[in-house]
């Protein structure tokens, strides 16, 4: 189902492919978009620093053991966000443990959008401080010695961001 507005809070260039958008999904990307305060193009961005040409990433956030919501973001060849989706739930197993449905979510994209470079996955509470803070490699790391972040596959980049 189409989101209603799909450009805001994402804040998307006119030429970027909205498909297959979960309406529930799309709301709660909204929610935490709009209580953090994002600022214009975060996203594409995001994109273009950490995720190689050619290539998608999927990033889920989980609440109460589901995946309450989720973004599947495609690079076209010269690197720049060419496409948006969301997981639609009835596609994988929206609930279980964290690791588990962040796995089926990155096969789950291979199989549909070509290689996945990158899965960013977080609970809730780690998502909503992600968002919110100004060094976004802290708030990786404290989400992931909380046990509230799987981040698999990591692009290079993104490694030595890390590092």
């Amino acid at each position: 189902m189409q989101a209603e507005n799909p450009v805001q809070p994402l804040w998307l260039p006119p030429k970027v492919e909205i498909a297959g958008v979960d309406a529930g999904q799309w709301g709660n990307v909204a929610k935490l978009l709009l209580a953090a305060h994002a600022s214009d193009n975060d996203l594409g961005r995001g994109v273009d620093a950490f995720v190689p040409e050619n290539s998608s990433a999927v990033v889920g956030i989980f609440q109460d053991g589901t995946l309450w919501a989720s973004l599947v973001v495609t690079a076209d060849g010269s690197g720049s966000l060419s496409s948006v989706r969301t997981l639609d739930p009835g596609d994988l197993g929206s609930s279980g443990d964290l690791a588990s449905v962040s796995s089926e979510a990155v096969a789950w994209v291979h199989a549909h959008h070509g290689p996945c470079s990158l899965g960013l996955f977080f609970d809730r509470p780690h998502a909503e401080a992600f968002l919110d803070a100004s060094d976004k490699a802290a708030a990786i790391r404290a989400a992931s010695t909380a046990g509230g972040l799987i981040l698999s596959p990591v692009p290079p980049a993104l490694a030595r961001a890390l590092a």
